[in-house]
């Protein structure tokens, strides 16, 4: 089982990072003249396509790109000359760290959430919740992040705007450089988490073994906690799995909007200076690191659910 789903990645990151490298190609500008500069020579710019390999067909590029990723090469950066491995790394523990943060808090106010509207199913607190999801999954995250912006960075003057503060630097001034991107990022998650649960939870609640346990006497708290909620959660664990990249591509625009160094900024700004080996490098990173939390969500399942570990 575990080969089979091995090959089927291999597959997924093969056919993505091709029909991201043909895209990138399509792009209209010319490398060269972010590089040399406007005022430089047709025939300067064109030994520099030589120089480059640009003038190669598509497929060879490609193909000795490949090579270089298998042997761990990503390239170097037309722009800036640094080894893209080397720029990815320095951006990642800022884009992991929004991600964990970002997760650790829609499932904090999720998952209580979502037990208090199962337990009183139609009740106010049900009701609300469903309001609240509505208000939150149509909003934006570019338009909460201007309005949190606004309201505790401007008015109330609580969290910074903009900027980063590394961890091993000030812990304190991490923190409240990463709090406001975060809760950004984790309002549309908390909406999808917190439904998806409750309705889950509803449904396992008329099983017939919960039925038993309520003649046993045992507590609604007990049997909502340690009962009914680990068998509803094969679908949040699904959720959280699949939403990954939802939120990869929803901290692109919160980098951008709070002017955090991290990957997503990174492939923004290489876009537009057409540094497209950065870029690509950037989308495989992305790519296996949505594969992998997708495969070990798989082997989480027999961990959390004692029938699919039998089967």
């Amino acid at each position: 089982m575990i080969l089979r789903k091995v090959i089927r990645l291999l597959v997924v990151l093969g056919v993505v990072t091709f029909l991201s490298y043909v895209m990138l190609n399509l792009l209209p500008g010319d490398p060269t003249v972010q590089i040399l500069g406007m005022s430089a020579t047709e025939e300067a710019r064109e030994q520099l396509r030589q120089e480059m390999g640009l003038n190669s067909p598509l497929f060879v590029r490609y193909a000795d790109w490949l090579g270089g990723v298998v042997t761990g090469d990503l390239g170097t950066s037309y722009i800036t000359d640094i080894p893209v491995l080397e720029a990815l790394v320095d951006r990642l523990p800022v884009t992991l760290e929004l991600l964990v943060v970002a997760q650790v808090i829609s499932l904090a106010l999720a998952v209580p959430l979502a037990v208090a509207a199962a337990r009183r199913a139609g009740g106010a607190i049900d009701q609300a919740l469903t309001t609240l999801s509505f208000g939150m999954l149509s909003t934006p995250v570019f338009v909460l992040g201007v309005v949190l912006i606004l309201v505790f960075a401007v008015h109330l003057r609580m969290l910074p705007a903009t900027g980063w503060t590394p961890i091993s630097v000030d812990p304190y001034w991490n923190f409240l450089s990463v709090l406001l991107p975060s809760i950004t990022l984790a309002v549309g998650q908390l909406a999808v988490y917190s439904r998806l649960l409750r309705t889950d939870l509803i449904a396992t609640l008329q099983e017939d073994y919960i039925t038993l346990a309520r003649a046993r006497g045992l507590s609604p708290r007990r049997i909502l906690w340690r009962h009914a909620l680990r068998p509803s959660a094969i679908s949040l664990i699904t959720a959280i799995g699949l939403n990954l990249g939802g939120l990869i591509g929803g901290a692109v625009i919160i980098e951008t909007l709070f002017g955090l160094p991290g990957i997503g900024r990174l492939i923004v700004d290489s876009i537009f200076a057409r540094d497209y080996l950065t870029v690509q490098g950037g989308v495989v990173l992305i790519s296996v690191g949505y594969v992998l939390v997708n495969f070990a969500v798989d082997l989480v399942y027999a961990a959390v659910d004692p029938r699919i570990r039998r089967a």
